[in-house]
């Protein structure tokens, strides 16, 4: 049977169950033979007692019948006489076996007659006819056994079909005795109801003791069972269970008998063996997605500003996948080689592959590969997204799909050409209207169907600005699985109107995370924001051993640019105390409990923007999640004394820049301070 609810308890159950029934069946024949036996013999020796019985009163009423001739003879008195004279020794003498029946009952003894001749003398069965012939009323089968019972001297069993018939028609079966005592013979006939009368309540009362001793032999047998052997069992196949559903760190008990310890140890060192390999598979498999992740990084741009000749326009673009690697990607390239800093063209890409992890990211690279190469040569964009679609359609049997919304922007005069291939409406920001959904669509997500697609095209004036997102943005779920939605995307842009690429990509970044805090990332999020006819951010890196006595390196790496900036002492110094406060905060706790083997290193990240005079600084570390800004600020005390120790070095920060914000990225803590002048 294939049903898993079906055991080896419930089988035992039923094996027993059969076994039982046939015991019951063998015993039920057993005490039924045997006692058909037991009852026969005592019903033959009690009749066969009757029989002697009647057969010595036939004797000895012989000897009156003689003794009543010889009276008769010798008194010379006529019979007549002598029956008037003394009447009842007259009648007891003249017909000996008259009353040799009285208290004979057919309840008690069956059917008793006398019968001489084949004649019925004397029966205490009204069914019988005294004085009429026995044979004919009984049957020659029937009358054939009183030879046969005289001569073995035990009952014979018989079938009468005239006289004794029963009131029903049905024929009478019973048991036939006989003897002879001179000319007499006396028959008894006891029906097998009479014979056996106490078989029936005998053989129940057996059978309940039988049925009473199994069903005590069931339930200690089935017990025993069930701790020796099913429960054992049960118990292995609950934690094999556990083991099949993911929790490898279930294991199995020593459960006592040699066979069920060998299949504990088993199952254990087989779980030993398991955990290893996935180990060290997650291990391979975490080095190569790292491998992968980095390639994938590495095709991103990832350098800002990309043109810092080119003071027409600023653009700042971030992927966070919600794997290792993921399907979103972003690009932006020159289109041309005659490009200058006031002239040229400028491709930008915002793409969304379906699915996640490898495949998702190979399809992303062929995407962003094929797109790019189309769109440099120069031809039309609709015309150069019409034919990455066509070669991304040519072999794509797993039916992937990548939605796209490319642009080509003319930075000399502010034109943008673009094509919409099922992708998320941009914003776009312009004096005269604020921000405004870009709701055009040039035709479908690319890879699926071989069609045209048309660009659509609009004029930008300095100062306008891109925002560009893939859905990860928009459908990011909340705690209570509550989309993040357009909404709340178009309410932050509002907000940030004055914000350049950089800072407004962090703003929406920082608000998809705040609305998404304690939920897993669902999709990948990918932005890119573009601002024409504004200079470019200027970035730059340093990376530092997390420890205390880098910081005057950091402080030389941010003086340099601060420097060349013309900004001033006063404020150089506030963004010092700020700067100090976050980077000891880091290298005293940010690695506090990590492995020993894990690299312990801070990124201070500065990027400067002219319009208005700002520097802005991250500060990068891979340790454990820790949010600095989470604590309510400490209250300023109102004396020396009242003075707590620790706990004022991050109010004193927040003091003395103009922001200060924390993110969770791709398992990083990124702390950003921006101070103006």
């Amino acid at each position: 049977m294939k049903n898993r609810d079906f055991g080896i308890h419930a089988a035992f159950r039923i094996g027993i169950c059969i076994l039982g029934v046939l015991a019951i069946v063998i015993i039920f024949t057993y005490n039924y033979q045997s006692e058909t036996a037991s009852e026969y013999a005592r019903a033959d020796a009690s009749v066969q007692s009757e029989v002697n019985y009647l057969k010595l009163q036939l004797a000895s009423l012989g000897e009156r019948a003689k003794a009543f001739d010889t009276v008769i003879s010798d008194a010379g008195t006529p019979a007549e006489d002598l029956s008037e004279a003394h009447p009842e020794e007259y009648e007891l003498l003249s017909d000996p076996v008259g009353n040799l029946l009285e208290g004979y009952t057919m309840a008690e003894t069956g059917t008793v007659a006398i019968v001489a001749d084949d004649v019925v003398l004397m029966t205490d069965d009204p069914r019988l006819a005294v004085g009429a012939s026995l044979r004919e009323q009984i049957g020659d089968d029937a009358y054939a056994a009183i030879d046969v019972a005289i001569a073995e001297g035990k009952m014979q069993p018989i079938i009468c079909e005239a006289a004794l018939r029963d009131s029903s028609g049905m024929t009478e079966e019973g048991y036939l005795i006989a003897g002879r005592q001179g000319d007499y013979t006396v028959v008894i006939v006891e029906p097998e109801s009479m014979v056996f009368r106490n078989r029936r309540s005998v053989i129940w009362r057996e059978m309940g003791v039988s049925l009473g001793i199994l069903s005590l032999v069931f339930i200690m047998v089935d017990r025993l069972l069930y701790m020796t052997v099913a429960r054992r069992i049960d118990s292995a196949n609950e934690a094999l269970e556990r083991i099949t559903n993911g929790e490898l760190d279930v294991r199995v008990e020593d459960m006592g008998t040699r066979e069920f310890s060998s299949l504990a140890t088993g199952i254990n060192k087989t779980v030993d063996a398991l955990q290893g390999q996935i180990a060290e598979s997650e291990a391979r498999m975490t080095a190569e997605l790292a491998t992968a992740k980095a390639i994938q990084e590495s095709v991103l741009p990832s350098t800002f500003p990309p043109f810092p000749d080119i003071t027409k326009f600023d653009i700042y673009a971030s992927m966070n996948a919600a794997l290792l690697v993921g399907g979103d990607f972003y690009d932006f390239f020159l289109v041309g080689d005659d490009c200058s800093a006031l002239e040229g063209k400028l491709g930008f890409v915002v793409a969304d592959v379906s699915g996640k992890g490898v495949p998702a990211a190979l399809f992303m690279m062929r995407a962003k590969a094929l797109i790019r190469d189309y769109v440099v040569t120069g031809m039309e964009l609709g015309e150069a997204v019409t034919e990455a679609n066509r070669q991304l359609c040519d072999g794509n049997d797993e039916g992937m799909f990548v939605t796209a919304w490319v642009g080509l922007l003319d930075y000399g005069t502010g034109h943008v050409d673009y094509v919409n291939a099922g992708h998320n409406p941009p914003l776009l920001w312009q004096r005269a209207t604020g921000w405004r959904w870009m709701r055009k669509r040039s035709g479908p997500m690319l890879g699926l169907f071989e069609v045209e697609y048309n660009a659509h095209a609009i004029d930008c004036y300095p100062g306008d600005s891109w925002l560009l997102y893939t859905d990860g943005v928009t459908e990011a779920f909340d705690v209570n699985e509550k989309l993040y939605g357009e909404d709340r995307l178009l309410e932050v842009a509002k907000q940030g109107w004055l914000l350049h690429p950089r800072e407004l990509l962090e703003s929406v970044r920082t608000s998809v995370a705040a609305y998404a805090e304690g939920a897993e990332q669902s999709d990948d999020i990918t932005i890119l924001t573009l601002e024409f006819g504004v200079p470019p951010e200027v970035t730059a890196t340093l990376e530092v051993p997390a420890e205390i006595g880098e910081l005057a390196h950091v402080n030389d790496f941010l003086h340099a640019e601060l420097d060349r900036r013309l900004c001033p002492k006063r404020v150089q110094n506030q963004l010092d105390v700020a700067v100090e406060e976050l980077f000891v905060n880091v290298c005293l706790y940010a690695y506090d409990g990590a492995p020993e083997d894990q690299p312990r290193i801070v990124r201070v990240q500065r990027t400067y923007s002219a319009d208005p005079a700002s520097v802005t600084v991250d500060i990068i570390d891979e340790g454990t999640p820790f949010n600095p800004l989470a604590k309510p600020d400490a209250q300023t005390p109102s004396t020396i004394e009242e003075m707590p120790i620790g706990g004022l070095g991050i109010l004193m920060a927040k003091g003395m820049v103009d922001e200060m914000t924390y993110d969770r990225v791709d398992d990083t803590n990124v702390v950003t301070i921006v101070k103006k002048w």
